[in-house]
């Protein structure tokens, strides 16, 4: 029997969930899985992707800003029959929260993912915690996508099943292909950062680092939240031809090509980029911060302070560490991660949800 799971998101951009419900359709399919994409928002430059594996895919206004908006998400969830509507989003988490159990009436479960470490801190800590406490009743399960994010949740007293993120299975082949590639014409280095701007990301840091090492880059990712400094930063290395490569794109060639790989991130959840370089084999300076550190010790991972003089330093001697005691990676194919997600859908369908008063009008 097959099982239709919505997934509700904010804007339909390249990023980490949006990308691995690509890169595992056929495994959902596989476990006769229907996905359901649903965006909010008016900007969606993943909408074509995520349509051309066979995701059928909605636009819709935010859900927890109105209550036009959840009636409009309630036909939605109605006329597809959907069995589970699994949150990927942050904000309005309470008010979200109850539009999809209203929505799905007397039948169906929510399923929420926390994607990112949120350091909250006083009245944010305080709306966070009190949301969490209300909206997590109506929730059959949360999961977390690394070991540091399920940490940090403890902290509101959720206990998150962590199922990692995963990568496209073709990103396990690009190993092999960078143990056989040639040598450069050069012995100038070609650093890669994959990911879209924000302040969040950092990219400024190691973008000051490559510059006064010299070296050159690949940057893939969609740049309109990047800040004047950083489209500066770009801009010279450009102009000095170190900027190889720029612009939204799979990372797939870059991973072959590239010396080593870049995240200087002040938190992030599991970093499906950080995920795809491990994979491919590619050194990785990687920024040590709480959502980072589950990488730490991982074999071709470095760990660099979060200081400017340090990822300058990390940059200038930026070969892989070299240890007997490294360890081995989490599981990071998509059938695993996929598979994951289905024990979950079907654990939780079992759940009786029919008690709740939002219910009422199923």
């Amino acid at each position: 029997m097959t099982t239709k799971v919505l997934h509700l998101l904010g804007s339909l951009r390249p990023s980490g969930m949006e990308r691995m419900l690509v890169t595992a359709a056929d495994h959902f399919r596989a476990a006769d899985v229907t996905n359901i994409i649903v965006g909010q928002g008016k900007e969606h430059s993943f909408e074509h992707e995520l349509r051309k594996v066979g995701h059928d895919v909605h636009v819709v206004e935010p859900i927890g800003l109105s209550l036009t908006n959840a009636k409009t998400f309630r036909k939605l969830v109605r006329g597809l029959g959907v069995d589970v509507v699994h949150i990927h989003t942050e904000a309005n988490y309470l008010r979200t929260v109850l539009a999809a159990r209203w929505a799905l009436g007397r039948r169906g479960t929510i399923v929420r993912t926390i994607h990112s470490v949120f350091d909250a801190k006083g009245m944010w800590w305080a709306s966070r915690f009190v949301q969490a406490a209300i909206a997590d009743r109506f929730v059959a399960a949360v999961v977390a996508p690394s070991t540091d994010v399920s940490r940090n949740e403890r902290r509101f007293w959720r206990r998150p099943v962590v199922i990692f993120n995963w990568v496209d299975d073709a990103i396990f082949s690009i190993s092999s292909r960078r143990a056989t590639r040639g040598t450069a014409h050069d012995s100038t280095p070609t650093a890669l950062i994959v990911g879209n701007c924000s302040g969040i990301k950092q990219h400024e840091r190691a973008l000051i680092a490559l510059a006064n090492a010299g070296h050159r880059l690949i940057h893939l990712g969609d740049e309109r939240d990047a800040g004047a400094s950083e489209l500066s930063l770009l801009g010279g290395l450009q102009e000095r031809g170190f900027l190889v490569e720029r612009g939204v794109a799979r990372p797939h060639e870059a991973l072959a090509r590239a010396d080593y790989f870049m995240l200087p991130s002040r938190h992030e959840g599991m970093s499906v980029a950080l995920a795809e370089a491990i994979v491919a084999g590619v050194p990785a300076l990687v920024n040590d911060v709480q959502g980072l550190q589950w990488a730490k010790g991982v074999a071709g991972v470095t760990m660099v302070s979060d200081e400017q003089e340090a990822w300058l330093q990390a940059v200038l001697h930026w070969q892989p560490p070299m240890s007997d005691s490294e360890l081995l990676p989490p599981d990071l194919s998509a059938v695993r991660g996929a598979r994951e997600y289905v024990e979950v859908y079907s654990r939780t369908a079992k759940v009786d949800r029919t008690r709740h008063f939002f219910s009422i009008g199923g």
